[in-house]
């Protein structure tokens, strides 16, 4: 009787952590997780240490909390399917989904489970069916993630199980020059090719979550619309009124994609018309990526064995590494060579000591300026042997993007940051080097 109750109180704070993650008490959430594991050795409650260290950033520390878990005969499906999130975000594709099957198997009416399992799904179709299933058994949840479900099926049923980004050539190596993009002091744009031929200028934006490309200069090149959603991005009130669709054809060097999935927006990019959108990494999937930022110039290679760096991970499309704003802190930043001036949380920057919050800043993103944006000084960051010189960096309210991500961001590393610098980024084994300018 007695090990039974001390289970049920074990279960009531578990559910009590989770309650603090879904209100963004993430600090909160790890402390008590933290104690809860230490004095209950109960599986629910081991499995919300893991979800309370994701939330708070710390992800390869919430894969040594749930891999055990998940070697058990019959493991919690919450924590199965926060492991299937962690090894996405690693890199671990195939283990996911495993991992995430096995969660949906387990607890196929629970909407927490179903609505991540959908990320991993094998099909599109299963994906829908889980995402629907999220919809049905959730319908109080955060609005901003019904609306993403509910725009993911629209595309889904869409595109049905269509492929995308197929690559029609794929040669071993890839070289394309890279040119700034004047009048900013940073940023570097790309040349890429559609089906008419027409050439179109895209901001190499590791900070991005794919292609996106203002309508207009696709609306002749072989582009197919499928669905209208909603995207969450940083500028405006956060979200922003999209169209989803395919092009027949994009060329980057001697790369060749066929049915390239992008998002295409009525706004501008640049108000002088010197870029046309914004390419992320994630399509070089595959390749050791090396930006030379000092000689201008995108190569594509096979990976290696035994990539230099850091670990860096993929979560909701974002490309996180871990930086510090301090001496005696750390936390997950946005690897962003598309943003000018690196960012701080204002969380983190308001728990900094020497750091001035001074005067309102003018920050375009995609979807508009970010709302309530400021600088800030006293700030140094720090990513491998690059350091801040001390300029002013930005700060805003990143709580929206931290909590639809699932993890806690505390900031973009920018241009100001890299500018000049060689970065190298192994996309197979999830790791990013970068060898500072000459000086």
């Amino acid at each position: 009787m007695l090990a039974a109750l001390a289970l049920a109180a074990a279960a009531a704070s578990a559910g009590h952590v989770r309650e603090l993650i879904d209100n963004d008490q993430w600090k909160e959430a790890l402390a008590e997780a933290r104690s809860l594991a230490a004095q209950a050795h109960d599986p629910d409650a081991q499995a919300a240490l893991g979800e309370a260290l994701y939330r708070a950033g710390r992800i390869d520390e919430a894969a040594e909390a749930l891999a055990p878990l998940a070697a058990e005969g019959a493991p919690p499906a919450r924590a199965l399917a926060q492991l299937g999130l962690v090894r996405a975000a690693q890199g671990k594709d195939e283990e996911a989904a495993t991992l995430m099957e096995r969660a949906a198997a387990s607890a196929p009416r629970d909407p927490w489970v179903a609505y991540r399992a959908s990320g991993a799904a094998p099909t599109r179709a299963r994906a829908v069916e889980l995402l629907r299933t999220y919809l049905e058994t959730a319908p109080g949840d955060d609005p901003d993630r019904l609306e993403g479900a509910r725009g993911t099926i629209r595309l889904y049923a869409a595109l049905g199980e269509r492929k995308v980004w197929t690559r029609a050539a794929a040669p071993e190596r890839v070289e394309v020059p890279l040119k700034p993009l004047t009048g900013t002091g940073a940023g570097f744009f790309l040349e890429a090719s559609l089906a008419n031929g027409k050439k179109i200028r895209l901001l190499l934006d590791t900070g991005s979550t794919g292609l996106f490309v203002v309508a207009r200069v696709v609306k002749k090149g072989g582009f197919t619309l499928l669905s209208e959603e909603t995207v969450f991005a940083g500028g405006g009130s956060g979200r922003a009124k999209s169209s989803r669709g395919l092009l027949s054809t994009l060329g980057i060097g001697g790369l060749t994609f066929a049915d390239a999935l992008i998002t295409t927006t009525t706004d501008e990019f640049d108000p002088q018309g010197r870029i046309h959108g914004v390419l992320g990494l994630n399509v070089f999937s595959g390749y050791r990526v090396t930006l030379d930022l000092r000689k201008g110039r995108l190569t594509l290679d096979p990976c290696t064995d035994a990539p230099a760096g850091a670990a860096y991970w993929d979560v909701s499309g974002q490309m996180l590494v871990r930086a510090s704003p301090a001496s005696e802190r750390d936390g997950l930043f946005l690897f962003d060579t598309g943003a000018a001036r690196s960012m701080l949380a204002r969380s983190v920057a308001d728990a900094l000591p020497g750091a001035q919050v001074t005067s309102p800043a003018s920050v375009r993103t995609y979807g508009g300026n970010v709302a309530g944006a400021s600088s800030v000084r006293g700030v140094k960051l720090r990513f491998l042997d690059l350091a801040g010189d001390g300029s002013p960096l930005y700060t805003s309210d990143l709580t929206q993007r931290s909590r639809l991500g699932g993890v806690e961001v505390s900031g973009f590393l920018g241009m100001d940051l890299l500018s000049g610098t060689t970065i190298v980024v192994d996309t197979r084994a999830h790791r990013v080097s970068v060898a500072p300018a000459a000086r």
